[in-house]
């Protein structure tokens, strides 16, 4: 009995400790060596800089878009706090994929799996990850997403297999989590969390405790988004803010939706094999074959998911959606009773075939790029006006001001031009306003002022355009206030 002990300690030490830690220091090798111009975390350093600061911007960068994900921000936030760049990003990037490889452990370990098929799920994980060549998969925020992903659907198979009160409680959090990293996975946390109380109708004694485990499954994911609303309308006035960019990136908001939603019907042979299983049995619990379908068919619909993101030209999602559903398919093969080197083969060929599934791309060094745009439009302001106030804005904005320490350009995420000209009484105001290409085009400006790029709006002079960039003049008459400010100035 004591050698089995130790043997297990050792194995959990191994496979939950070691080896996660080599594997996430192997990956920041790499990204170190073939990619030295990578940033793991751009995006939510410059968000964490004004949180930091204490700036309106930061608080509503943080809840008040639903593709920009809090929970990516909140991770990387005490590391910002903690170093100054590059080394915080390389820090945060290191824990979350520690994450990612002891969640492979979490997920094969009730399936009683050796320590060296654990181990061999883990070295696929991060083989896909380098041989995908992609840097979006090598994000922090990607390596938490799917490392969640990993837990929520381990949990709901072993739910399936076993019914264990511990699988629905581990389930149920993990989708809460989930839904906090953006909506490109929210269908997929509620889809899980629908499959906890539905998956247990199979079984008489379980069938009985249905709205129990509607309440367990649900309440947590409700929780989170009722708190991600409710700091909406605390922060930016409106409840659903954060989900406005829907309208309009998609012409048909309800039908996209659908969309979203249909993937699910891919859950239904599963769940089909889940009951007919678990009616057949004395005590519930569908095992171990009905809990590999559910995870196979839970990876299919994050493929689905992805294409349906792919066909309303929001494509930026389905590289991290991509990576969740082959680590699935990894963890599936890795929880099938074969032997060893027939589990080899397969996980090498799911790394060997995963390369077609994403885009290859090289990180690009736009430090100087930033700097000299940047340059360029405090040069031609300050030539304008000695009282110049520029406003970056969205997401964009932020990224852009990432290493900025001047006073003239400022960030800007929710846009009201007359509130502006209020509170800068005196000064000349300008926006700096980024194309609408890509993840760009979910800022909020844009479904605000749909044609702000191209056109302008309302109060807005065009004053020229910086690389991808283009400025604008807020120009109207003088209020008397202003009028009374700039005769204080020239006395």
């Amino acid at each position: 009995m004591g050698v089995n002990r130790k043997k297990y300690r050792m194995g959990r030490m191994l496979t939950g400790g070691v080896t996660p830690a080599l594997l996430a220091s192997a990956l920041l090798y790499f990204t170190l060596l073939q990619c030295r111009h990578f940033d793991p975390a751009a995006q939510a350093a410059g968000i964490c800089r004004e949180l930091i600061a204490g700036t309106t911007a930061g608080r509503q960068a943080l809840f008040g878009s639903c593709w920009v994900a809090p929970l990516h921000i909140l991770f990387y936030l005490p590391f910002s706090w903690l170093f100054s760049e590059p080394l915080a990003g390389r820090a945060a990037f290191w824990v979350a994929w520690f994450f990612v490889f002891w969640s492979v452990r979490e997920a094969l370990k009730s399936a009683g799996q050796n320590v060296l098929k654990t181990i061999m799920a883990q070295a696929a994980i991060a083989a896909l990850s380098v041989c995908a060549s992609n840097t979006e998969l090598l994000q922090t925020g990607t390596a938490l997403t799917v490392g969640l992903v990993l837990l929520c659907a381990s949990s709901v198979a072993d739910w399936t297999a076993r019914r264990s009160l511990r699988d629905v409680v581990s389930a149920a959090a993990a989708c809460a989590f989930l839904a906090m990293c953006g909506f490109n996975v929210l269908g997929f946390a509620c889809i899980s969390a629908a499959l906890l109380p539905i998956t247990a109708l199979g079984h008489r004694e379980t069938r009985q405790r249905f709205q129990a485990w509607l309440l367990l499954g649900w309440l947590p994911l409700v929780y989170t988004l009722g708190v991600w609303m409710l700091l909406n309308r605390l922060v930016l006035g409106d409840a659903l803010f954060f989900l406005r960019s829907i309208r309009f990136l998609t012409p048909d908001s309800c039908q996209f939706l659908t969309m979203l939603v249909a993937p699910a019907i891919i859950m239904l042979p599963a769940l089909a094999l889940t009951w007919w299983i678990d009616s057949r049995a004395e005590a519930p619990g569908a095992g171990s074959v009905a809990a590999t379908a559910t995870l196979i068919s839970m990876a299919v619909m994050l493929i689905a998911c992805a294409k349906v993101f792919t066909w309303y030209n929001i494509a930026w999602t389905e590289a991290v959606l991509y990576s969740c559903a082959l680590s699935l398919m990894i963890v599936a093969v890795a929880r099938l009773r074969q032997p060893a080197y027939r589990s080899c083969l397969s996980l090498a060929l799911i790394v060997w075939l995963s390369n077609a599934w994403f885009a290859r791309d090289v990180a690009q060094d736009d430090s100087a790029a930033r700097t000299k745009i940047i340059g360029e439009v405090e040069a031609y302001v300050n030539s304008a006006t000695p009282y110049g106030r520029v406003f970056v804005l969205g997401y964009t904005g932020l990224d852009l001001l990432r290493d900025y320490d001047g006073k003239l350009l400022m960030p800007n995420l929710d846009l009201h031009i007359g509130s502006l000209r209020r509170d800068y009484k005196g000064q000349e105001l300008y926006l700096l306003v980024p194309r609408p290409d890509g993840r760009a085009r979910a800022e909020s400006v844009f479904w605000k002022h749909p044609d702000i790029y191209q056109l302008g709006a309302d109060r807005l002079l065009y004053a020229g355009t910086f690389g991808s960039w283009r400025l604008f003049q807020v120009v109207s008459a003088p209020t008397q206030e202003q009028l009374e400010e700039w005769r204080r100035m020239r006395n």
